[in-house]
């Protein structure tokens, strides 16, 4: 498990970061930073459909305005990892907002990093993931430093299947970003679709990235997601 945390994470800086930093798939609104910036970052509170959420918001210095990214945390909430993706999408020019999905079961401020946030985690059906997302994308609307016509989202891990969820479910996303996000699921009261039956839906230029040794994603799976997106004529990069 260490070695497979690692590789993943050297993959998410050597080849997924680098990839949407770069600018190497082209997005309206969405361009590439010259030069590193002074950013302002914050923990936030908004409303949600279920109660008060809890989020890290971390913008450019300046007046803007600026895209806007919904950064989808992994199953163990917004760690120090995450607050730092955060903090560097803000460094390239794009306001990021990681919205705390532990909100409706451990509170808004509710740290990440532990078993007890992951075993939260696990009990959060998509229904309620996607609607604490719709209210971080109406939060980020509501801030006078973001294009309200240019947000897009990514995710990591459970959060990069949220992030195909999303962009199925959200359809005015400009962008969505998937770092070894699971397209094929099995079928339960708290996940009644894979990602897969939901790519016709999607609407954004789409960016996977996965791991061909990661055991935990057959590559068969991710060949499934691409076949897909092809299928519907949708705009896509998927990375393996």
């Amino acid at each position: 498990m260490k070695n497979r945390s690692l590789s993943r994470r050297m993959f998410l800086k050597v080849a997924g970061w680098l990839t949407l930093a770069g600018g190497m798939i082209n997005i309206p609104g969405m361009a590439r930073a010259q030069e590193k910036r002074d950013v302002i970052s914050e923990k936030v509170r908004f409303e949600g459909k279920g109660g008060a959420l809890g989020g890290y918001l971390s913008r450019p210095a300046g007046k803007g305005p600026y895209p806007g990214v919904i950064v989808i945390h992994e199953n163990r909430g917004i760690t120090d990892y995450i607050q730092d993706v955060t903090r560097n999408l803000a460094q390239e020019g794009y306001v990021g907002l990681s919205v705390n999905l532990l909100s409706r079961s451990l509170g808004p401020d509710y740290p990440g990093g532990s078993d007890e946030a992951m075993n939260a985690l696990g009990k959060l059906s998509d229904a309620e993931a996607m609607a604490d997302l719709d209210a971080g994308v109406d939060y980020l609307k509501k801030q006078p430093v973001v294009f309200t016509n240019s947000i897009g989202c990514m995710g990591f891990c459970m959060g990069g299947r949220f992030s195909l969820l999303f962009a199925a479910h959200r359809k005015e996303l400009t962008a969505a970003v998937v770092f070894y996000g699971r397209p094929v699921n099995k079928i339960t009261p708290l996940q009644p679709k894979s990602p897969i039956d939901l790519a016709a839906e999607i609407a954004a230029p789409l960016l996977g990235n996965y791991g061909a040794a990661d055991a935990g994603i057959p590559v068969a799976d991710v060949r499934k997601l691409e076949e897909a997106l092809k299928k519907s004529n949708k705009t896509f990069d998927i990375k393996i």
